[in-house]
């Protein structure tokens, strides 16, 4: 039996709060945000019309707390924040 080396890769991968940011901040980062909370304010309320999952305990509770409003209001923040100071891109 022929046996291929192993590829190693990265223990793990770090990145920082900053370097989010940096990416939230960008062009492309924009689109996500945008495209991720138009899921979260359409796709959440419809997952708690669904019978089977509305019996779930944690979905009981958050339907109890105003989880879905607060989904909502999350994924609208998420949206329209912008940062307040401008974020420096360094390229290498």
């Amino acid at each position: 039996m022929r046996t291929t080396p192993r590829t190693t890769q990265p223990s793990r991968i770090a990145i920082r709060a900053e370097e989010i940011k940096r990416f939230l901040a960008s062009d492309t980062g924009r689109t996500v945000r945008r495209v991720t909370a138009a899921g979260l304010v359409i796709g959440f309320p419809l997952v708690m019309r669904i019978p089977v999952l509305r019996r779930h305990p944690i979905l009981r509770v958050a339907e109890l707390l105003g989880g879905v409003a607060l989904i909502v209001k999350l994924a609208e923040a998420m949206r329209d924040w912008e940062p307040r100071t401008p974020i420096r891109l360094d390229v290498e």
